[in-house]
């Protein structure tokens, strides 16, 4: 049985966040139970865009082997080991950008 940390487990969960990030223009990856991702999904359909949502699980301490290391992997790219991630067009979207979108100061594209 592999471990969270074993190469091979890592190395599949960095191919799975490839494939799912050039999906879809707008990706998402949540947790079903978390705050946070309800408010970002809930600002994407409010400013009507379009996007896949890919739940890692319900939240961060209920996450199976490849969920945990898809979110280590998603921290070890972005920085960021809090959910939700956002990326744009295959790029990771910033924290701080949302959030000027979602008080109108800037506009998003998406």
């Amino acid at each position: 049985m592999l471990s969270l940390g074993s190469e091979d487990v890592r190395e599949e969960a960095r191919a799975q966040i490839e494939t799912d990030r050039n999906s879809a223009p707008v990706v998402v990856y949540t947790y079903g139970l978390s705050p946070f991702s309800t408010e970002c999904k809930a600002f994407l359909d409010g400013v009507g865009c379009k996007y896949e949502a890919i739940e890692l699980g319900p939240e961060w301490f209920l996450l199976g082997p490849k969920a945990s290391a898809m979110r280590a992997e998603l921290a070890a790219e972005t920085g960021q080991s809090s959910l939700p991630h956002v990326f744009i067009q295959g790029k990771p979207a910033a924290s701080k950008t949302l959030r000027l979108a979602a008080h109108g100061t800037q506009h998003a594209t998406a």
